[in-house]
């Protein structure tokens, strides 16, 4: 059986048999497509479409890491740079010395229990909450995944050095040049982008199996605020777009949206050797705002990967030797721990075949 033929049966299978509602499968090699195929639900009875645009969750801080990379070279910044020279007001409580690094690679140790507050109040509470929050340990010495705080940083430093909204500019810069006509960032019809109609994410939570074995309706969330860290919605062959354009050295569908060199600092390890309590105590290396550690991904030990996963519901790869690409979006999450277990993990490890 080839690599795609198989991933395809080991959906399948996990649709018939798991807890998976539906699934956009997209893979691409030096940029030519393999597979760009939808297999099951976007809601319960409502077959998911190739062009749905389904939830990015945490995905969607690759698109962060791309317009800070453009505006980085426009604005002679590096990864060392003091978050406080472009947000003065992020230095409050011992934060002056953290830097883009330190922020875009999860290594900013903030003294909270939870996100929660970043996520629920406007942009601009969100910011001065954040910029009031202490730290816990020198920036840094700690790993700590912000799922939401730290991207709430990233919008304000790409709004004020472009000066305009963050939406906006990523979508006149990123979604625009690399035809993502189908992603949407914000409100339906906001920042220019035509009408598109975000899916929910289901779930059926982790503990939700009946006395003999049978499963409640699926439930979902809808995650419509336009937040900076995981408001995007998209195909997944769009959010692969993203990740060619890396894995091609800042070009993607004919525009050039980032330089060599950017993308080198984007996609080389800022972070490492420190255990990350979110993922279970792993070591995962980050870049400047994608993951580059193959053990989140399932893709072999060693390999140069980049990319992102989205909270129980998928991936976006891609490796910097081989030129694969794989991104795995589902409409709901799925609760299989971290790590080569999960099924986009393996559908990850089939699709490798392309290219052993």
């Amino acid at each position: 059986m080839n690599p795609v033929d198989r991933a395809i049966d080991r959906i399948r299978s996990a649709i018939a048999n798991d807890r998976h509602l539906g699934i956009q499968l997209y893979a691409s090699v030096d940029g030519e497509t393999v597979v760009d195929d939808v297999f099951g639900e976007a809601s319960p009875g409502t077959p998911l479409l190739r062009n749905d645009a389904v939830p990015w969750i945490c995905s969607t801080k690759l698109l962060g890491a791309m317009a800070v990379g453009q505006l980085m070279r426009e604005h002679e910044l590096s990864s060392q740079t003091p978050i406080v020279d472009v947000v003065p007001e992020f230095a409050q409580n011992g934060k002056h010395d953290v830097t883009l690094a330190h922020v875009m690679s999860h290594a900013v140790p903030y003294a909270i229990h939870s996100e929660a507050p970043f996520y629920t109040t406007d942009r601009e509470n969100a910011l001065a909450l954040l910029c009031e929050t202490s730290l816990s340990a020198p920036p840094g010495s700690r790993a700590q995944y912000s799922a939401i705080g730290s991207w709430i940083v990233v919008a304000e430093l790409v709004s004020r050095l472009s000066g305009v909204p963050y939406e906006q500019y990523v979508h006149r810069h990123i979604l625009s040049p690399l035809g993502l006509g189908r992603t949407l960032l914000g409100a339906p019809g906001s920042a220019g982008q035509r009408a598109v109609v975000p899916l929910p994410v289901y779930g059926w939570g982790k503990d939700t199996i009946g006395e003999n074995g049978e499963l409640p309706d699926p439930v979902p969330t809808y995650l419509l605020t336009p937040h900076p860290s995981v408001g995007a919605h998209g195909p997944a062959r769009e959010l692969a777009r993203l990740v060619e354009s890396l894995v091609r050295g800042g070009k993607a569908n004919g525009h050039r949206v980032l330089e060599p060199k950017v993308v080198e600092v984007i996609t080389t390890a800022h972070r490492s050797g420190v255990v990350d309590d979110y993922f279970g105590g792993l070591d995962v290396s980050w870049g400047l705002g994608a993951c580059v550690d193959p053990v989140l991904f399932g893709a072999p030990p060693g390999s140069r990967v980049v990319g992102h996963t989205g909270s129980n519901c998928g991936l976006a790869v891609g490796d910097l030797d081989r030129g694969l690409v794989v991104c795995h979006l589902a409409s709901n999450e799925s609760f299989q721990g971290l790590g080569p277990g999960r099924l986009e993990s393996r559908v990850v490890r089939d699709l490798y075949g392309l290219v052993r």
